[in-house]
């Protein structure tokens, strides 16, 4: 319960200034906002890595295999990582926009 307490104390000025028209509403732009910002941030990670060897991630992964260095191989798992990533939050984003109706 002390979660729900301090979430509706940080959401109520939002809602009493007329920004909302309820906690609800509120928490929910809220969250979105803050998952579509994630997946961008992870997007841009990707962009940059395809343009900087001008190549997507699988043919990058199978240009790698058997010959990779080990800055290369610090390349893969951080574009993989971002890759990963950025599926997990359009994961959580297709839930929270699921779960809109739900509530």
């Amino acid at each position: 319960m002390k979660t729900e307490k301090i979430l509706k104390h940080l959401i109520k000025p939002l809602v009493l200034s007329g920004a909302y028209k309820d906690e609800t509403v509120a928490l929910k732009d809220i969250v979105i906002s803050q998952i579509e910002s994630k997946i961008k941030t992870y997007d841009r990670i990707i962009k940059t890595y395809q343009k900087k060897y001008g190549k997507n991630f699988d043919t990058f992964s199978k240009k790698l295999k058997n010959k990779a260095t080990p800055e290369l191989e610090d390349v893969w798992m951080e574009w993989n990582s971002a890759i990963e990533m950025k599926n997990a939050w359009n994961e959580a984003l297709k839930e929270a926009i699921d779960s809109e109706s739900n509530v």
